[in-house]
This record gives structure tokens, C-alpha cells and sequence, in this order.
């Protein structure tokens, strides 16, 4: 009987046109010692599946360098370093008469319910002090996230690891970053995602120059396109930079640069010929979850509709791929600035568009200690919580684990600050085109909501009255006073790039006084709310949002605090703290005086005899209460 199913075998390979002989990659895709059945395996060309002894095999032109299986839900991979995981490997031969093997182990785990943290635009470059900006902040946020975390923790990067400009300059490439990543211990596993400054640049232009420059990322970091799944989710990612480095007659480059550095947004037709098979084994059911570099759909600014970025040339083609799965999630970086878009023709797709983790370059940091995107975001990360096919998301700053996700500006202030300070004054003479709001009303109050959703709620609040207010596109004027005025200080210029950008989840409100509270009420996607009363007369200046936590009575409350088992709220001079089970927290005043709290599971109780704003911080969270 086996030497008829050997002959059968042989027939049928021969029918395609292939050889036993032919198979030149295969191995074994196992868990505790047994094969995983089922598991697609590919090179980026031929897709396959491990047969039900988790044996695979197939015939590879070996272009891409690697293999790599598609995780399945249920499973983890192996892990190096702590955040590298182990779900591809790199081949042992370019040659095709060459066999080898390469074989991947799993874990078992119950991850149906799952953290998920959405980062881009790290940065790292060996310059304005970003590797002690990235450790104290981001990565700061990153271990208490781990140690506060219910259930696993996963994690993306959306691209721009590192920047190709300086991966010679400042001896800061791929290599470098995967030491930095090890050495300030992160802790998750990692899916990463390739963006424009992680191409080499010393690559010069032509023909295969978009193939051969992302060599160092599919050789150092991860396959350049992918697919893993995550419970009952299936998330792909793609590589849409075209890079072309071309070379302008006449110019000179830095060391280690040999063209422009020049890309197109555009995922090739190998990644769309790989995609229909990857999806082909996927349930429409199944949400899906698509990481990329640059954005697909971004916001007409003058209607606030989604419109396609024209500058990906395959928005069209990749939406359509997935117009009938039910629930279709983008994620993108690439603009440093947060974006929601939801595109009209394909009510499945969401694009979320993420902030940067370096915020402006890490330049807000160098010159003026805070950390603010060009929009106006704080810099940091989306944290997304998935149940099954349930998700919740929402944008967390790297220096504020409360969840703040508004900054709130008096207006009379702003102008006032623009006309008599003398640096700004010198910055807009020089930049006639940037924005000094010497047209807006009195007493306006502006409100900067760093993720808006179309399906988001905004209330603006005066002496108990309902205010209207008007979305505009606007400047965020923080933004401007931490990086464009002390750019072009020090530089009598700034980078353009990096400028403060107009954004379009502004919201102003005109109000009756000049000198009474306004309080913004935020209702997200979720039915979380999130509530922020400007005190006005209201201080604009670089330590605005200090002086607003002093005087205000209360900076940002989540209406929502039971994330990690734990609702705190106030009742007069009583702390409340509902706890699932026991545990300890301290209570920080604004002087920094810290108390000591231990909680027994249920409700717990603490007198606070002096007035004024704390912060009940818990397994890594913090909760700002006021008195």
C-alpha cells in the first residue's frame, strides 16, 4: 500500500511539473514534541501547509532570503532576546539545487484575550539624546505596562526603527537598534513593520534598488511582509516603500549615502500576489488586521471626509482585496501625527494612523523637555485591548499613564502670548505663512483631541451651559512654542518636516466669559469619557500644563477606571477604591509627598485632610483625584 501512495505521489507532483527533488526547503513546525497540523509556511511566493505531522516542504526560488510560518491562534513562537520572535529564518543557500531545513517550535497559550500595543516612528539614530529619551519614557511605560498587564502583551512597530541618513553618520543602523531593543530589556514579543528610514542607503539607484536595499531589514530585523494570527485575529503586514535612492546629477551625499533617499508609496505586485493566497485561508469572519508604513486613507481637511492618499498608489487594489471581510483594521505611522480615517466606499476598513514614539524627531525633547508630536499629540503609542473579535483602543502618551487624550487652550492667552512674545514674533516675521490666530474672537477656547473619531462625542461646557463649537484645521500653538520658536531661535530656521503641522482634530468653542471654567467632555468609541475643566484665565506658556493640574481641580478623569480590576473614585474627603483582589497603591500629592495604601479585596476607604490634586497610582497606573 505505501508504494502505491509513493507512485500516486509522484504522479501527482509530476502533473504540476514538479520533481520530488525539486523540494528544497522543508521542516517541522512542532509543539511539546508533537506536529502542529495546518500551519502555512511560505517564502513570500509559494504558500504551503504543514501536513498532519507538522511536516512541511516546497519549492523555493529563495529571492527573499527566508521562510517564515504564518503563528496560529492559540500559539506563541519561540522568542530571542525577549522581543524577537522566532517565526522566520533566514536561508542557508541563494542557490535553488540546495536543500535545507528549517525547523520552528510553538507554545501553546490561551490568547483570545490580549493586549495589543501599536507604536511607530522610533527614530533611533545615536543623536539630540534619544536613546536616554526613549529609555526614560517609552520604555518606562512599556515595563509597567508588563508588570500591570492582565493576560499577554503583543506588540508592532510601524516602521522607522532607525534613520537611513545616519546609519553610517552616526554609526546607528539595524544591528544597533536590534542591541538597543535587547539592552533596555523590551519587554514584548515584537512584529515589525518596515518604513522608508529603514532601507540602506548606500544602495544606488536602479533597477533592483527597492529589492536590494531592504536586504539589511529581511537579513537583521524580519521578513518585509508577513501574516501571524493573535487569538481569533489574523494580522498581516506589508512593506509599502518603492525605495528609488536616486542620484541628482551634481549633488554630493553624505558618507554612506549615494542618492535622494527618494521612495514611493507602493506595495508590489509580488506582496498582492502573496496576499491572495495568505487571505485565502482566512474566514471572511475573521477580522483582520493590516500594518503598513505609510497611511492609505487620510482626512480631506475642508470637509473632513476620508479621501485616498493618493500618494500609496494601491489603496484602491489592497481595500478591495478586503472588502467583504467583516472587520478590517489599518495601521500606519510614517506622518507623526494621529488620524482616524474611516473610508466611505469600504464601511468594513478603520485606518488608524499613529503618532510617533520619538514624537517631532525627539527634537521637542532636546530643546524643551516635553515630548510633542506636530500635531500637537503627546508622543507615545496606541494601546488596543482585544476579547475574541471584540476591540477597544485608545492613544497613550509616553510620559502620562493616566489616558489623557486632550489638551485645552484659552485662547486669549494664546494670542496674547504670539503678539507680545518677541521669539515668536521673530519666527512668524521670518515664516509669513504660519498661523498667529490674531483672527480669532475673544474668548475662545480651543480643544486639541489628539485621537478623534468621527463616532466620537465633544461637549464643551460653560457655567452649566452647553456650548457650541465649530471642528476646525488649525496649528496646535503648544507644539510651536516647544519646537518652532527654539528650533528657529537657536538656528534662525527650523526643519520643515518637523514644523507644527495643521491638523484637523481641532475644536473651538466661543464662550460668554473670558474668566469662567469650560469643561470638555469627551465620549469615545467605547462609551469611555473622559472630562477636562479649564479654569480660565488660563496661562499659556511652555509650563501651561502644569500649572493647569494646579489650579484646576482636577486635569483629566476616566470615567472607565476598572481596567486591571481596580474603580477609583471620591466621596467628599474620602478616597474610594473598589479593588477585585488585594494589593497596594500610594497616594502622590503634586509635592510629590507619597502615602502608602493597602488594599483588601472590595471596597477600601481613606480619609484626605488636605485639599487638592493626587495621583492613586496601582500596579504601574496612575488615577488624578482631586479634593
Amino acid at each position: 500500500m505505501k508504494y502505491f501512495n509513493k507512485i500516486a505521489l509522484l504522479l501527482a507532483l509530476g502533473s504540476l511539473g514538479i520533481t520530488a527533488a525539486a523540494q528544497n526547503v522543508s521542516g517541522h513546525i512542532t509543539c511539546d514534541g508533537k506536529g502542529v497540523a495546518g500551519v502555512a509556511v511560505s517564502d513570500g511566493y509559494v504558500v504551503t501547509k504543514t501536513d498532519a505531522n507538522g511536516a512541511y516542504s516546497f519549492t523555493s526560488a529563495k529571492k527573499n532570503g527566508y521562510v517564515f510560518y504564518t503563528l496560529p491562534g492559540g500559539y506563541e513562537p519561540t522568542v530571542a532576546d525577549g522581543f524577537k520572535p522566532e517565526f522566520w529564518a533566514p536561508l542557508t543557500s541563494t542557490s535553488e539545487s540546495v536543500k535545507e531545513t528549517h525547523d520552528f517550535t510553538l507554545k501553546k497559550v490561551d490568547n483570545n484575550k490580549f493586549t495589543f500595543v501599536v507604536s511607530a516612528d522610533y527614530h533611533l539614530a545615536n543623536r539630540t539624546n534619544d536613546d536616554a529619551q526613549f529609555k526614560s519614557r517609552f520604555m518606562k511605560r512599556m515595563k509597567e505596562l508588563k508588570e500591570s498587564a492582565q493576560g499577554p502583551v503583543y506588540s508592532t512597530i510601524l516602521g522607522d526603527l532607525t534613520w537611513d541618513l545616519y546609519w553610517v553618520q552616526k554609526n546607528y543602523n539595524l544591528n544597533n537598534f536590534m542591541a538597543t531593543m535587547k539592552e533596555a530589556g523590551y519587554p514584548f514579543i515584537m512584529f515589525p513593520v518596515i518604513g522608508n528610514h529603514d532601507n540602506d542607503a548606500s544602495v544606488a539607484a536602479s533597477t533592483t534598488t527597492d529589492f536590494d536595499a531592504a536586504k539589511p531589514w529581511r537579513s537583521i530585523v524580519s521578513p518585509n511582509y508577513y501574516s501571524y494570527n493573535l487569538g481569533q485575529v489574523h494580522f498581516v503586514v506589508l512593506d509599502d516603500i518603492y525605495y528609488l535612492n536616486t542620484k541628482k546629477a551634481g549633488a554630493s551625499y553624505p558618507n554612506g549615502v549615494v542618492g535622494e533617499r527618494n521612495y514611493l508609496a507602493e506595495i508590489t505586485s509580488e506582496q498582492f500576489d502573496w496576499l491572495k493566497k495568505d487571505l485565502a485561508m482566512v474566514d471572511k469572519n475573521t477580522p483582520v488586521v493590516v500594518s503598513f508604513h505609510i497611511p492609505s486613507w487620510k482626512l480631506n481637511t475642508s470637509n473632513y471626509g476620508t479621501v485616498q492618499n493618493l500618494q500609496l498608489q494601491h489603496t484602491k487594489k489592497l481595500s478591495d482585496l478586503l472588502a467583504d471581510y467583516k472587520t478590517v483594521h489599518f495601521l500606519s505611522g510614517h506622518t507623526h501625527y494621529n488620524q482616524v480615517a474611516r473610508p466611505a466606499a469600504y464601511p468594513n476598513i478603520v485606518e488608524h494612523n499613529i503618532a510617533a514614539v520619538c514624537a517631532s524627531w525627539w527634537w521637542t525633547g532636546k530643546l524643551t523637555n516635553r515630548d510633542v508630536c506636530t500635531d500637537g499629540s503627546p508622543g507615545g503609542y496606541s494601546l488596543w485591548q482585544i476579547d475574541g473579535k471584540d476591540f477597544k483602543w485608545k492613544y497613550m502618551s509616553s510620559t502620562d499613564n493616566v489616558g489623557t487624550q486632550m489638551r485645552l487652550y484659552d485662547m486669549n492667552k494664546v494670542r496674547a502670548y504670539y503678539q507680545e512674545n518677541a521669539d515668536v514674533r521673530a519666527m512668524l516675521a521670518a515664516n509669513t505663512s504660519r498661523q498667529d490666530y490674531k483672527s480669532y474672537e475673544d474668548n475662545v477656547v480651543l480643544a486639541n483631541v489628539y485621537a478623534y473619531d468621527s463616532d466620537w462625542k465633544i461637549e464643551f461646557i460653560e457655567d452649566g451651559k452647553q456650548l457650541s463649537y465649530k471642528r476646525v484645521t488649525c496649528e496646535d500653538p503648544y507644539h510651536v512654542i516647544c519646537y518652532d520658536v527654539p528650533r528657529f531661535k537657536n538656528n534662525k530656521s527650523y526643519t520643515s518636516d518637523f514644523a507644527t503641522g495643521k491638523n484637523p482634530h481641532m475644536f473651538k468653542a466661543k464662550c460668554a466669559t473670558s474668566d469662567k471654567p469650560v469643561t470638555v467632555k469627551v465620549t469615545d468609541s467605547f462609551g469611555t469619557e473622559y472630562i477636562k475643566t479649564l479654569n480660565r484665565p488660563a496661562a499659556f506658556n511652555l509650563d501651561m500644563e502644569n500649572y493647569q493640574r494646579q489650579t484646576l481641580g482636577v486635569d483629566d478623569v476616566v470615567a472607565d477606571l476598572n481596567d486591571g480590576g481596580y474603580t477609583v473614585h471620591t466621596a467628599g474627603s474620602t478616597l474610594v477604591i473598589d479593588a477585585a483582589k488585594a494589593g497596594t497603591a500610594q497616594l502622590v500629592s503634586l509635592n510629590g509627598m507619597s502615602r502608602p495604601l493597602t488594599l483588601s479585596e472590595g471596597r477600601n476607604e481613606f480619609s484626605v485632610n488636605a485639599k487638592g490634586i493626587y495621583v492613586v497610582s496601582i500596579e504601574g497606573r496612575g488615577y488624578k483625584v482631586a479634593f
